[in-house]
């Protein structure tokens, strides 16, 4: 037998023993470890400033019948960019909120403008999509979603030859949208924990675009 084929008998066996004996750790990271289920780093698609970012949630088409939901999303994907290290500073949500009472014109204000009347060098802009998170579903395998559009904006851009709008650079923004089955709905129960779930899991695709990640982790 030649040498490369020993090697590969050796760490057959190796790995049999480990999942016959259990060697003190789980199955899934005794295979890991032998190189079994690694997979390559995803890049960030964008890299963002390390200067502060405004996470920006607009629901112009009022998509969202739950007013917490959008509230949720900025929380969870602030505290995931942060400890994903795709952002090195966040715009508080309370800025904001301060921001809007104070300003009667608020809602006049473009995007950029606001971002820099709360401190950001950038606007992380979040246009939404779509939003359905009711307790009562009519389509099992998609009882539930919610959807947006993500634009990146550079607060300081004066030129008026140039984009406002640094990511992606195509006409539209980027589309993420993420979906909850009947059984998971059920089991949520609430309108306001069906949210929470959404909020999470669509904080969870939208960091992917501007942090480095390891898809399908092994699990056991």
């Amino acid at each position: 037998m030649g040498g490369h084929m020993r090697i590969v008998a050796a760490t057959i066996g190796l790995a049999a023993s480990l999942l016959v004996s259990g060697c003190g750790m789980s199955q899934g990271a005794a295979l890991y470890m032998l190189g079994f289920g690694a997979r390559e780093t995803v890049k960030a698609e964008f890299r963002l400033t390390e200067e502060p970012i405004l996470i920006l949630v607009d629901d112009f088409g009022e998509s969202i019948d739950w007013p917490p939901a959008p509230n949720y999303l900025v929380d969870e994907l602030g505290k995931l960019l942060i400890k994903e290290k795709g952002a090195n500073r966040i715009i508080p949500n309370r800025t904001l909120k301060n921001l809007r009472r104070s300003r009667p014109d608020y809602s006049e204000l473009p995007a950029q403008k606001i971002g820099g009347l709360c401190g950001a060098e950038q606007v992380l802009w979040l246009e939404v999509d779509s939003y359905f998170g009711d307790e009562e579903f009519y389509e099992p395998t998609h009882a539930a979603w919610f959807a947006v559009t993500v634009k990146v904006l550079d607060v300081n851009q004066r030129d008026e030859k140039s984009r406002v709008r640094v990511w992606p650079t195509g006409p539209n923004g980027h589309y993420v949208g993420v979906a909850l089955d009947g059984s998971k709905v059920s089991e949520l129960q609430t309108k306001d924990e069906i949210a929470k779930e959404l909020a999470h899991q669509l904080a969870a695709e939208i960091s992917k675009l501007f942090t480095d990640y390891v898809p399908g982790d092994f699990e056991d």
